[in-house]
């Protein structure tokens, strides 16, 4: 596979849950409009659908990057290509079962690209913040052939990209996969093929973490919320197992503040640490 990387993000683009007007929403304007419940989980049937009918045509369209088009770029490859979540209205009927879950920190979201031996990031918007090396595939000179799409939040505090998910890894796109595979395959891959990543070096200027998954029981749940974390949280990811990553908001990914996982979700964790902010 070629390395270009702008073509596999634009292409990305077409494939989104929602149009570029509604991919810059935020997710207070999107709580401030709040659907109804039965809204959500109708959407979140359809759009199970959609993916199915969409895998083969999303197939080809990812074949077809490498062609290199001489036409003048229009538009900014990079911008609203993050996947966003909506406030989790209640809890999923299958919720134990088809969910898995994630603390994310305070910090910015950023779409972290590593091509040609350099690792950029940029924001929701498409602004580029900086440009450095990192062990990413593609993001140094010893991998300049290769190329990777990440879903990070940076966190100023500790000059860390804490990773949540994987758009594309190695040249090989992984947008098309489910949830519970791109989390496997990213927990795996910098595990085993790149653990030096997690820490600064002169190839790598940044520490990168991947941020694991839990399930969504609530003795998981609790194991989450209790865990030491090098990072305060912001709040928590819950991510439909069977869901693709696509750009702008989609119910197959909600979002709660830690104070509000009992009302929500039906539970009776101990929550007093983050009531207190002590997170």
């Amino acid at each position: 596979m070629g390395d270009n990387f702008e073509d596999l993000v634009s292409d990305l683009s077409s494939f989104s849950v929602s149009n570029e007007e509604n991919c810059a929403v935020s997710r207070i304007d999107l709580y401030k409009t709040k659907t109804s419940k039965q809204d959500q989980e109708a959407r979140r049937t359809k759009l199970l659908e959609r993916q199915k009918n969409d895998r083969e045509k999303r197939l080809l369209a990812l074949r077809n990057i490498e062609e290199e088009s001489d036409s003048p770029r229009k538009t900014n490859p990079f911008r609203n290509q993050l996947m966003l979540s909506e406030w989790l209205q209640d809890r999923p009927a299958d919720f134990e079962d088809n969910w898995l879950c994630k603390a994310a920190p305070v910090g910015h979201r950023t779409l972290v690209v590593a091509h040609k031996g350099r690792t950029e990031s940029y924001t929701k918007s498409g602004y580029r913040t900086d440009s450095f090396p990192s062990f990413l595939p593609g993001g140094n000179n010893c991998s300049r052939s290769s190329y990777s799409l990440l879903d990070a939040v940076w966190c100023e505090e500790n000059q860390t990209f804490y990773i949540l998910d994987l758009i594309c890894y190695g040249g090989h796109p992984v947008d098309n996969s489910e949830a519970e595979f791109r989390f496997y395959w990213g927990a795996t891959k910098f595990s085993e093929d790149i653990p030096e990543i997690s820490s600064q070096q002169r190839k790598n200027k940044y520490t990168m973490k991947w941020l694991e998954s839990s399930s969504c029981d609530k003795e998981s749940l609790a194991r989450l919320l209790g865990q030491e974390k090098d990072f305060a949280v912001d709040g928590i990811l819950f991510y439909h197992k069977m869901g693709h990553y696509s750009a702008g908001p989609t119910p197959l990914v909600g979002w709660l503040k830690p104070d509000m996982l009992n009302k929500v979700l039906g539970l009776d964790l101990d929550l007093s640490s983050y009531l207190m902010g002590e997170t």
